[in-house]
């Protein structure tokens, strides 16, 4: 808790500082949401003041206000009192979090039972007073909550669903804590909440079902409480009545229909069963199956007689049993117990009969009903003894007939034991509520749960893409892919001259070697091939993918390849487009400009953007998720070959903008590009593929209800795999320790981007006022080269492209300025922790360094800093190697460029380019040097238009001739360039 108050037992007083007395009966007193809390006035205090604690902007941090003056004042009584009563409210209770707390409460199970989905918010309640308390009613005027509580509770009830707040009166508990609700929003949901969303977290606390639990928590505890289950035999409302221990009734509570169930499954250990309702519904059709010698918990038996003796069809023709539905249950109030409804159209049940002639069609139903009803002696003939239900099918068999762009026409069968099935008749059946087909060795049950994939697969009118006649069925690409991986298959049969590689399809194996195009500079490693032609294969059977790569493998020059694979293959028109975060749009330009010069590449970006009228299919547009969302409009005009989505985790949520505005794009291909697992979050990995490949695992619903919902006893293994079976085709996943074999020691890349607005201005500044008179002496062959002064510009100018704070001087409030640089560096931090790597980051800036550490302290990952000043060098380099909790080094280019091993690194990342390219070298080699046991990933960071771009292409230019003898940071250094080298670094200005 906040201050340094302690308890000194678990219900005992508080002992502070200002030995603040404390009693249970201050608890009145408090509110709190989430992790803030907020003290009312007490009525007797002369100075009265609403004191306020809040999770602060940096992690784990707190911040206190007070309305007694306005502003908070480090002694104020209030804010003490709070902190006080918030200790002793916390040693109450069996955890230290009152969020904690309440979520593990009973109250808050039935919040979410109730609340979730739920359009019953706070502002279309209404709270009237009564004799005996409270009445709440919705908009609509239908009851909630007749309370009666037990004292005062009924009033700060009241008080909680007040939200009206006047600046001359003492605000109501309801308005405070609307106030704190306010407070605690994180940041993704007040990003939600200005482009028009909420989160499912947010939603449900602002319902009165919410409010309400939330109260019965604070009011009632965690214990003694029972819940007695009723129906109003006159309404048909479903009630729940709340006990305390000692019997009285709390509270009654009017279910809405549509909940019933839900609460009664999910809060069955609270509702006491006691009582003539049982808790736990029954299938109405036992109902009328229960014979004289059944054994009953209620003595029913006359009830269930009579409505055996009227029959289930004058029962089922009652007015008034819809008053007594609630969703797929039904109230039997002659019985006095909850029924579980049969699916629509199902037909009844046998009734015991002594004597029976049976149709054809009828005979699956009697055998089912024989082998689970142990009540009835049924004679039976011989050859009817051998007759029985088969339960499913075996193995699935495919032969195919005919091949289009994007449909196959083929023949599919399911082995059933020694007979077969057709795919074409048990799809036809299910279409016409037919149950079973028979077969020589029995009946096949096609409702039978083994078949249920094919409702995923299949829409209601597939009657239509049946061929009666030859016995098959049109399927396109994608649903013949999910039947493969749903169907446990496939088996394979070639049939005719019509052979199809139908396994390869399945497993999505390239039907033919597909050699490397031509136009790409840099040659393709073995793992890279395979990469690109497995996605030119999905593009090839109308498909999408997300190729999910460990960060560093590539996937960039992946992309480039198919591209030009493509190009050199199909006959396409359209062109081509790239989607990223704006941090690396222009890697993406700079690396299309050197590994794939022939394309033409468009940058979508910047206030003037435009994409011209002389776009074709040798275009690649380029363009980030922020424009993709506002410039939609104008984008889902165009078609596109292929769409390619870098960092596709950044638009994972399906309520975003940036989301839809990608589903709306056209685009004959869409391929996903991403480093970070997705396998974490089932709902992320289907907002991804319907993204890449829609309708491919079916609606949300489905999903959930097949791989989400806790499943039956012993299908969680089997519906685990069968989720892997049916993605697997569409992600291609590898990790550097599994091509380690293929891949160099060391990966360098130089990470290209562009300035800020502010560094943009700060850049031209300076070389308008100390430029122009550097380049005059340059251009004078009669003057000596001013060395000096040309390093003070440049290195000036170096650290405008780091990050304005540290040209300004003002590193403490680095966050109000803006970097390109600082924003591709977070990025490429981001993807390193997600993928479990450790960083070593060099910078020749010390104040560069101090806002890293300004950041990673308010980001919470470990680190160390190693610079001129350090004094425990060992300690320091031991810590990062050892300590798996220290994730990140940063390290000055005195201190931590030689002499070091910091071998469990395997990302390092340059943050400013050198003028020595020897001594970038051996400072890369701390962590690439023996003992290291990985790949070691380079990223050496450039901001394009400015003379870094210049500096690096000189560097590499002039790698041999560098004196390694000079010192990095010193002025001489500027020696190994000409005078044209100096004069064309300092006319480069960024556009």
């Amino acid at each position: 808790m906040a201050g340094n108050a302690t308890s000194n037992t678990r219900t005992g007083r508080r002992s502070s500082p200002g030995d603040i007395a404390v009693s249970p009966s201050d608890h009145q007193f408090l509110e709190f949401h989430r992790q803030a809390a907020a003290l009312l006035p007490d009525p007797e205090d002369p100075r009265p003041g609403i004191a306020v604690i809040a999770p602060g902007k940096r992690a784990g941090s707190r911040e206190r206000s007070c309305t007694c003056s306005g502003l908070f004042q480090s002694g104020c009584l209030h804010v003490k009192r709070l902190e006080a009563i918030l200790d002793h409210y916390v040693a109450t209770l069996d955890c230290k979090d009152m969020e904690e707390d309440f979520k593990g409460s009973v109250w808050y199970r039935l919040a979410t039972c109730l609340g979730e989905d739920s359009d019953e918010d706070l502002a279309s309640c209404s709270t009237h007073r009564e004799n005996t308390g409270l009445i709440i009613k919705d908009k609509e005027g239908r009851n909630l909550v007749s309370y009666r509580g037990r004292g005062q509770d009924a009033e700060r009830l009241f008080q909680r669903f007040q939200l009206r707040f006047n600046k001359h009166e003492v605000p109501t508990r309801g308005a405070i804590l609307q106030k704190l609700r306010h407070l605690t929003l994180t940041d993704t949901e007040l990003m939600l909440l200005e482009r028009g969303h909420q989160s499912r977290r947010y939603a449900l606390e602002g319902t009165f079902w919410f409010r309400f639990a939330y109260h019965c928590y604070r009011e009632f505890g965690r214990s003694g409480i029972r819940f007695r289950p009723a129906v109003n035999h006159r309404t048909g409302e479903f009630v729940l009545t709340c006990l305390d221990g000692s019997g009285p009734e709390l509270f009654h509570l009017f279910v809405p229909r549509d909940r019933v169930k839900r609460l009664l499954d999910e809060m069955k250990d609270s509702i006491s069963n006691q009582y003539r309702m049982p808790v736990h519904p029954i299938p109405l059709k036992t109902i009328f199956k229960i014979s004289r010698n059944t054994e009953l918990d209620l003595d029913i038996r006359p009830q269930i007689r009579m409505i055996q003796e009227q029959g289930e069809s004058r029962f089922f023709e009652q007015r008034e049993l819809e008053r007594f539905r609630y969703g797929d249950l039904v109230y039997i109030k002659e019985l006095g117990i909850l029924a579980r409804l049969e699916p629509p159209g199902s037909e009844r049940r046998f009734r015991a009969p002594v004597k029976t002639v049976l149709k054809k069609h009828r005979i699956p139903e009697f055998l089912e009903e024989l082998a689970q009803d142990d009540q009835n002696d049924f004679v039976l003939d011989d050859s009817a003894r051998e007759l029985r239900i088969l339960d499913g099918p075996g193995r699935l068999e495919i032969s195919p007939d005919a091949i289009e762009r994007d449909w196959c026409w083929l023949s599919a069968e399911y082995s059933v034991e020694e007979a077969s099935v057709s795919l074409a008749e048990i799809l036809e059946a299910r279409s016409q509520g037919k149950r079973f087909i028979n077969t020589k060795r029995g009946w096949l049950d096609c409702m039978s749960p083994a078949l249920d994939h094919l409702d995923e697969i299949f829409d209601k009118d597939v009657a239509r893409r049946i061929d009666k006649d030859r016995g098959r069925i049109r399927l396109s690409r994608m649903e013949l892919l999910r039947l493969c991986a749903l169907g446990k298959g496939p088996g394979h049969r070639q049939a005719g001259t019509q052979a199809f590689p139908l396994k390869d399809l399945a497993e999505l194996i390239p039907p033919e070697d597909v050699p490397c195009p031509g136009g790409l500079t840099s040659p393709l490693r073995r793992y890279q091939e395979t990469g690109m032609k497995w996605a030119y294969y999905l593009f090839r059977n109308g498909l999408g993918g997300l190729l999910c790569d460990d960060m560093g493998l590539g996937k960039t020059h992946q992309v480039m390849a198919l591209i030009l694979l493509i190009l050199e293959k199909e006959a396409v028109q359209a062109p081509f487009l790239v989607v990223c975060p704006t941090t690396v749009l222009s890697h993406w330009e700079q690396k299309l400009r050197i590994h794939a010069p022939g394309l033409q590449t468009v940058v979508y970006h910047g206030q003037e953007r435009s994409l011209g009228k002389d776009l074709d299919s040798q275009s690649v547009i380029l363009t980030s998720y922020g424009l993709l969302w506002r410039d939609i409009s104008r984008l889902e005009e165009l078609s596109f070959t292929l769409a390619v989505f870098d960092e596709i985790q950044h638009i994972k949520n399906p309520a975003t903008k940036a989301y839809a505005a990608a589903r709306a794009l056209r685009a004959r291909m869409k391929l996903g590009l991403t480093g970070t697992p997705i396998e974490n979050s089932l709902w992320e990995l289907k907002a991804l593929l319907d993204l890449v490949l829609p309708g491919y695992l079916g609606t949300d619903r489905a999903f959930q209800r097949r791989y989400m919902d806790a499943p039956e006893e012993g299908t969680e293994r089997s519906r685990r795999e069968e989720l892997r079976s049916l993605v697997s085709p569409l992600i291609l996943r590898r990790l550097k320790g599994s091509v380690l074999n293929e891949l160099p020691e060391k990966i360098e890349d130089v990470m290209a981007c562009r300035l800020s607005d502010q560094q943009v201005k700060l850049y031209r500044d300076a070389i308008s006022s100390r430029g122009k008179e550097l380049i005059d002496m340059l251009g004078d062959r009669r003057e000596p080269i001013p060395y000096m002064h040309i390093f003070a510009l440049l290195n000036l100018l170096k650290q405008i492209c780091d990050h304005p704070a540290l040209v300004l001087k003002d590193l403490e409030n680095y966050k109000d300025y803006s970097s390109g640089k600082w924003d591709l560096f977070n990025e490429l931090l981001g993807q390193a922790m997600d993928s479990g790597q450790k960083v070593v980051v060099f910078s020749q800036y010390v104040g560069m360094i101090n806002i890293m550490e300004r950041h990673l302290e308010g980001s919470g990952i470990g680190f160390v800093s190693l610079t001129g000043s350090s004094r425990n060098r060992k300690e320091i380099i031991s810590r990062f190697n050892t300590d798996p909790e220290c994730r990140v080094i940063l390290a000055s280019l005195k201190a931590g460029g030689t002499g070091i091993d910091l071998i469990s690194g395997s990302t390092v990342i340059h943050y400013d380019r050198w003028w020595n390219a020897a001594r970038e070298d051996q400072a890369t080699d701390r962590a690439y040097r023996i003992g290291q046991k990985k790949v070691v990933q380079v990223f050496k960071l450039t901001t394009i238009g400015t003379l870094e771009e210049k500096i690096s292409a000189i560097i590499d230019r002039k790698r041999n001739l560098m004196d390694e003898v000079v010192e990095a940071d010193s002025p001489e250094i500027i020696k190994a360039f000409s005078r044209k080298d100096l004069e064309a670094i300092l006319r480069q200005a960024p556009g």
